[in-house]
């Protein structure tokens, strides 16, 4: 699995990176506060976060995980010395798949890693959009979708991580598609609503990418958002 892991004990954190790694994963970054979790969440899209519950503030790690739940569907645990009934009821509200306990030991946390996977993989086995590349069969799970758009008689589908091009229409995609979350906004275009981070009046930004809003949709979409 491709991990990321949010620690502000940077001792603590290069640990868990290894023991981590051990198991044949991988981490594709470590975030010390809340504010570079969030980015990292943004910009690698992992399959899973583990990260300590408290951090600078003690609701720095449950406010990651209410970020994680409301905008992504990769699941993500907690690392916690607590045993406050509190925080830890907070924490349950943010539906992590697991807790792993300081000080950890190394077979808790792969053991942590499976029951991950396994949920990541129950709940994802029916969002996947699957595509011909070349003579391969891609299945893409949906929150990795951050757009398509419309060339001619092809399909560009934008993922976190490259371009596919398909031979298809949009309006045939988009019926392949769950519609509550992958939205038209333009005779070219649909996105995923989940990776929209700035809307204007007849524009919308993805990482980076301005896509139109087209008169025909500007008032379904702002009332999405």
């Amino acid at each position: 699995m491709r991990i990321l892991i949010g620690e502000d004990d940077v001792l603590t954190a290069g640990y868990l990176k290894d023991v981590v790694e051990s198991f044949g994963n991988e981490v594709v970054g470590i975030g010390h506060n809340k504010e570079d979790i969030i980015r990292m969440i943004d910009k690698y899209i992992p399959d899973l976060l583990m990260q300590d519950i408290s951090m600078v503030q003690a609701s720095d790690g449950i406010e990651v995980g209410r970020y994680v739940l409301e905008n992504y569907s990769f699941p993500h645990i907690y690392i916690t010395a607590h045993s406050n009934k509190n925080i830890i009821e907070k924490a349950l509200a943010t539906k992590p798949v697991g807790y792993v306990i300081k000080p950890f030991v190394p077979m808790n946390v792969y053991l942590a890693i499976q029951i991950a996977l396994d949920h990541f993989r129950d709940h994802h086995e029916q969002e996947i959009l699957t595509i011909k590349d070349g003579y391969n069969l891609i299945k893409l799970p949906y929150y990795s979708i951050q757009y398509l758009k419309s060339d001619n008689i092809y399909i560009d589908i934008h993922t976190s991580k490259k371009v596919y091009i398909v031979r298809d229409s949009l309006e045939q995609i988009h019926l392949k598609l769950d519609q509550n979350l992958f939205l038209r906004t333009h005779r070219s275009y649909i996105v995923n609503r989940h990776h929209v981070e700035n809307i204007g009046s007849n524009l919308l930004d993805i990482k980076g990418t301005t896509i139109p809003i087209s008169r025909k949709y500007q008032a379904i979409i702002r009332s999405l958002f």
